[in-house]
């Protein structure tokens, strides 16, 4: 079986031969913190994997401190180095909640590892992606998209390079708009990694942000659209951030208050889902029995050797050729890269894009719909 049987859910837009011109922005930060998920150590590896191989412009926010790494991994690549902001709790939407967040680190039930600082790094990506986009923008540098990335995303070896592949984020937001029927200026493109448990169907706005019970929903490590969608984005968040703070409600997680926007917002978000059950699959997985042997099989799903499945939105982005690559890579580095016989069956598959709205009407019922909005979100963000 050749390779080409594993883009079977490759959509039907095709990619243009030649470059479209498309213009993308990566805006990411890295802000050290003396309480994180992970250890300083990682977190430089994990920078330098993303810093240094990516070649599309990157606008980054960082403390003075580490100016002088971030200049050290991206070498002559192009990038924006922004350290106005020493401390998260520096920049603009979160000044001055510092009591706020600590109340809320009290009752978070990962304090452990978890902190006012890292709360606030979380909450402060939507402004510092929608402020990349117009500080660029007053330089004369115009984006057709932009995408907030976590600086700690890129884990593992990789090839990616060109990434987002202009032409691949063209092809999918063209597929987006006509999943959603709504215009690709309008989309906003967020991965997911679980789905809605059936139990938040008759969630209300005012019932605040949302810890599915059934696991993580959104990701939170990867967002972006145009810069209009990118703006749009930005001032609703924080609109529900605030109002959800002046309730008293937990908004210490970034990904929770997500989902809320997701059930409120539905028609403006798309998704790719890499546990989709109604994604193609090619034929050699079909008829298959879970198994507790092989890797995926017992889970429900099977996409192949993909990496992490929580990155698969990388693979997914990239072009072609590093699609390949990387299957490639994933493939060898396979515990069960002795059994050729299984081998064709692991190569890592496509999925195809899901309207957010198809999403949760598989979730809640094709008769679900979406919470009724009264929260004012101000046409300018301040």
């Amino acid at each position: 079986m050749a390779i080409n049987d594993f883009e079977v859910a490759e959509m039907g837009m095709p990619c243009t031969r030649e470059s479209n011109g498309t213009q993308i922005l990566i805006v990411s930060a890295m802000f050290p913190l003396a309480k994180s998920k992970h250890s300083k150590e990682d977190y430089a590896i994990w920078l330098k994997n993303f810093l240094t191989p990516i070649t599309t412009d990157i606008y980054m926010y960082t403390t003075p401190d580490l100016v002088e790494t971030v200049k050290e991994f991206r070498g002559d690549l192009p990038i924006t180095i922004n350290s106005a902001y020493s401390s998260p709790f520096d920049i603009p939407p979160l000044q001055g909640r510092e009591r706020v967040y600590a109340r809320m680190n009290e009752i978070d039930q990962e304090k452990w590892h978890h902190s006012p600082e890292l709360y606030a790094i979380w909450n402060a990506k939507p402004f510092l992606l929608n402020s990349a986009v117009q500080a660029l923008k007053e330089k004369g540098k115009v984006y057709d998209y932009a995408f907030w990335n976590d600086g700690g995303s890129f884990r593992a070896n990789h090839r990616y390079t060109h990434w987002p592949d202009p032409d691949r984020v063209q092809q999918v937001w063209e597929e987006g708009s006509k999943l959603t029927g709504t215009k690709k200026e309008d989309l906003l493109f967020f991965p997911i990694f679980e789905t809605m448990s059936e139990n938040v169907r008759d969630w209300q706005e005012g019932m605040g942000p949302i810890a599915n019970p059934g696991g993580q929903v959104s990701e939170g490590s990867f967002f972006g659209g145009s810069p209009s969608t990118i703006a749009w984005f930005s001032k609703t968040f924080y609109a529900y951030h605030d109002y959800y703070i002046s309730q008293w409600m937990f908004v210490g997680i970034d990904q929770d208050v997500f989902n809320s926007l997701f059930l409120l917002f539905p028609e403006r978000i798309f998704t790719i889902w890499v546990k989709d059950q109604k994604a193609p699959k090619s034929p050699v997985h079909h008829g298959m029995a879970p198994s507790k042997v092989i890797p995926g099989l017992h889970l429900g799903y099977y996409s192949g050797e993909c990496g992490d499945p929580w990155f698969y939105y990388q693979f997914w982005l990239s072009d072609r050729r590093t699609r390949d690559e990387m299957r490639m890579i994933w493939i060898e580095e396979a515990q069960w890269k002795r059994l050729r016989w299984w081998t064709e069956r692991r190569l890592c598959q496509m999925t195809k894009p899901r309207s957010m709205m198809d999403i949760l009407k598989s979730s809640f019922g094709a008769d679900w719909n979406p919470p009724q909005r009264n929260v004012d979100i101000p046409r300018l963000f301040q």
